[in-house]
């Protein structure tokens, strides 16, 4: 077994003893997160011809129904975070137990309102200030998260709020060429975002919160910590949290570790396409779409600092999304952007799919879906916005993904949200 390349020794990391270090920072272009200036500079070509499906998704993004991109949109910002078990909490915090809330919502805003100022046929001022405020609120008032007189969390659930660390961080790669972002205020927002989530995300991926199993954890909880660090790293121009995070994608001992999150590999019974069974494709399908999503956007960004690790491992990480692809596709989806969004009428079953029982030190999975069908529950076909990007990184690759596309096409079709698949906003509250 590989050591974690975040082994942590009397309170730091040996890098020196890591099998891949490389020079990330000396060749980065900002902003190089999931967005490239070419990138920016290709759809706002495309928005202001008119073109499909870029104007009306667009124009989905900037509608005056959507609070989150709008200029006068005000930060929520709170000075300890918390992501708790209501049942647990609740009586003990009350107005507190979940407020991470707050930031997912002002990070998506923060990120929309960025978008908006990027893609703008005007300066787009107004948007721009609106998403540096925010940014700057959050660097202002929050000073870490709920925890024990030892400094550790008190309920598991708060390394989740990992998920949103990503996501303003990307805001904040945007707009970091914004004039009006003074220098100080960008210092002081890079500060803060490594102080308050670093220490809690590197200690995560070394000791999984204490346990000896290190895939105890399920895949999503390692991305969500992986992306986090990469978007800091990034963000920050770390050559050393950088290679923290792909050398734990491709050597890590958790559940990050491209192999261990991805353990089987199938040939497709349907084409030529190798199918990977995702780790939590045992466990529930909630699950596993999560993970396609966080997978999406880390490979993403990798791939903007110069790491192809969406072909990595042949391939690994597209033959996963497309082994939860091809499962949870429907003929049509039902719901709406102010619950949630889901697939109907699948098109293969169980047999479509092979599968290999999956066991690690918490327990065994012998069937898809095992777990939910246990409990009685059934998340198959939870729509999520990731497949525009899955597909797009396996275009860039020049590699095939049938069933990502079959996404991609589906979601098209949804006018409710911009024949796009949409944002914050468009799957609950």
């Amino acid at each position: 077994t590989l050591l974690a390349c975040s082994e942590i020794e009397d309170g730091s990391n040996d890098m020196s003893s890591w099998p891949e270090v490389k020079d990330y920072v000396t060749t980065l272009e900002h902003p190089c997160m999931l967005h490239t200036e070419t990138d920016f500079e290709f759809v706002k070509g495309k928005v202001q011809a008119g073109a499909q499906p870029w104007k009306n998704a667009f124009d989905h993004l900037s509608r005056s129904g959507n609070s989150l991109s709008q200029s006068n949109y005000k930060a929520s910002p709170v000075k300890l975070l918390a992501r708790l078990d209501q049942n647990n909490w609740a009586g003990k915090y009350p107005n507190d137990w979940n407020n991470y809330t707050k930031l997912m919502k002002d990070a998506a805003a923060a990120y929309q309102l960025a978008l908006r100022w990027k893609l703008s046929e005007t300066d787009g001022a107004q948007y721009a200030d609106a998403a540096v405020a925010i940014l700057n609120d959050w660097a202002k008032t929050c000073t870490g998260f709920i925890v024990n007189d030892k400094g550790e969390f008190i309920d598991p659930n708060e390394f989740l709020i990992f998920i949103q660390v990503h996501q303003i961080a990307n805001a904040a790669e945007i707009m970091r060429s914004y004039p009006g972002w003074q220098e100080a205020d960008f210092v002081k927002f890079k500060a803060w975002i490594a102080d308050v989530f670093y220490p809690h995300i590197t200690k995560f991926l070394s000791t999984h919160n204490g346990n000896e199993c290190a895939l105890h954890y399920w895949l999503n909880w390692d991305l969500s910590a992986m992306t986090a660090l990469l978007s800091i790293g990034i963000l920050a121009d770390d050559n050393f949290k950088i290679n923290e995070a792909i050398q734990y994608f491709k050597f890590g001992i958790g559940s990050g570790n491209i192999g261990n999150g991805v353990p089987f590999i199938h040939l497709d019974p349907d084409s030529n396409e190798m199918l990977g069974q995702c780790q939590e494709s045992g466990r529930d399908q909630g699950h596993a779409t999560l993970c396609v999503s966080l997978l999406g956007a880390f490979c993403q960004m990798a791939k903007n600092v110069g790491e192809d690790l969406f072909i990595f491992d042949d391939g690994r990480a597209l033959a996963m999304c497309e082994y939860v692809a091809k499962y949870n596709i429907g003929g049509a989806e039902t719901g709406s952007s102010s619950a949630s969004w889901k697939m109907t009428g699948f098109r293969y079953t169980d047999n479509d799919l092979p599968y290999t029982t999956y066991t690690n030190c918490s327990g065994s999975w012998d069937t898809i879906s095992a777990q939910e069908r246990r409990e009685g529950k059934d998340s198959r076909g939870e729509v999520r916005p990731a497949w525009e990007l899955v597909n797009r990184l396996a275009q860039d690759y020049g590699k095939s993904s049938i069933y990502a596309k079959m996404w991609v096409d589906k979601m098209r079709e949804n006018a409710s949200r911009g024949n796009s698949d949409g944002g914050a906003g468009d799957y609950g509250p």
